[in-house]
């Protein structure tokens, strides 16, 4: 299952959602062409990049080969330093905010329990909701609020966590699977739930929306920004492929060449970061250039 998070949660997972719908069919989007810049771990054979603030400072994870024990980054200014949990077998940071605080969560035996932990760089304070085997943390806003999911190996829960106060949360209907994988500043958070097929959510005052590309077979989001630019990733055949959505209008993009783009944040400038695969064995991290309001023109 460590294997299968590691790559954005693995394509494997589905859903079918029935709350209020904002869609645009596939042959409908607009493709959009942002830098990319390839960001690897020196030294790792699989480098995934999960989050990014707005002074361009990355998280993310790496590993000898997705089979392998995932260790935690950060990239601050360009310069690569290592995290691992004490004593834990999977070590994933996942965001980072604009006061250098990184979240993620600590995998043990082999993933059957998880801790979600903050971390200053150096130390670790941990927190875990109620009674379930695991917390996985994916998300952190400037106030140090948190988002991600918990529950069982075989059933999870979005949450929300704000000062020591834990929100479920959960689109209306009936889910496996339901992660909260991005919150930001003015406390919109995205994430997305799967049973049979996946797709994105979008949650603010105390309203779900559904994030979904209209004719893929999956969309999941993972990224939200202070201006509400929401980025993800769709399953269409057997390629992956990025989106970006604002004001209800999406556009598609792609590492060139790639089989699969799966972004998994995007910052206040709007940089997007996530990871590339030619053939979804070997992975590479990616930051884009910004991606405006003009984009979506």
């Amino acid at each position: 299952m460590a294997s299968l998070r590691r790559c954005a949660f693995a394509l494997a997972l589905l859903l079918c959602v029935s709350f209020v719908h904002a869609q645009t069919h596939v042959s409908d989007l607009k493709t959009i062409n942002p830098t990319f810049t390839t960001i690897d771990v020196p030294g790792a054979g699989e480098t995934f990049v999960q989050g990014i603030n707005t002074a361009g400072n990355m998280v993310g994870n790496y590993a000898a080969t997705l089979q392998s024990p995932a260790h935690g980054f950060p990239s601050v200014n360009g310069v690569f330093s290592y995290l691992d949990y004490p004593g834990a077998y999977d070590t994933f940071t996942n965001g980072i905010n604009d006061s250098g605080t990184i979240v993620g969560y600590a995998e043990f035996s082999g993933g059957t329990t998880a801790l979600g932990f903050f971390c200053d760089g150096v130390s670790y304070t941990t927190f875990h909701p109620g009674n379930n085997s695991g917390t996985y943390a994916l998300a952190i806003d400037n106030a140090g609020d948190a988002a991600g999911g918990s529950g069982s190996l075989g059933e999870t829960i979005g949450f929300e966590l704000r000062g020591n106060h834990f929100k479920s949360l959960s689109p209306p209907g009936s889910y496996v699977y339901v992660y909260a994988t991005a919150i930001n500043n003015l406390g919109e958070v995205v994430g997305w739930t799967a049973t049979s097929v996946e797709n994105g959510f979008a949650y603010k005052n105390g309203k779900y929306q559904t994030i979904s590309v209209s004719g893929a077979n999956d969309t999941e989001a993972h990224g939200v920004n202070d201006g509400g630019v929401i980025v993800g990733w769709y399953l269409m055949g057997s390629s992956v492929y990025g989106f970006a959505v604002m004001k209800g209008k999406y556009v598609s993009f792609g590492y060139p060449g790639a089989a699969g783009t799966l972004p998994s944040g995007i910052n206040a400038s709007g940089q997007i970061v996530g990871s590339y695969t030619f053939d979804f064995s070997t992975y590479h991290g990616f930051v884009t250039s910004p991606i405006t309001a003009e984009d979506f023109g």
